[in-house]
């Protein structure tokens, strides 16, 4: 059974490059064939059209200073209340 799947799946992987190399390397001799083409049609009319329209950005000052050291039994208290104890058995 799974040398069938994995067999399936190098048959996916092989007709998904083979197809893909199709598409990029397809060429036409004059404008009405290209015109004509499924592929290039298919192609030009999926492509995303970007936004023209720039945001804004404000910029704040932001301090990590802080004005009062913090002691060290705030911080124990700090830990203990985020770690859990270990699991009982």
């Amino acid at each position: 059974m799974r040398s069938i799947t994995k067999r399936i799946a190098c048959l996916c992987v092989l007709l998904t490059l083979w197809s893909a190399i199709a598409f990029a390397t397809h060429q036409h001799s004059n404008a009405t064939e290209a015109a004509k083409c499924t592929v290039c049609i298919a192609t030009h009319s999926a492509s995303p059209t970007a936004p023209s329209t720039l945001l804004k950005a404000t910029f704040v000052a932001v301090s990590t200073f802080r004005a009062e050291p913090v002691a060290a039994k705030q911080r124990l208290i700090g830990f203990a209340l985020c770690v859990r104890p270990p699991p009982s058995v």
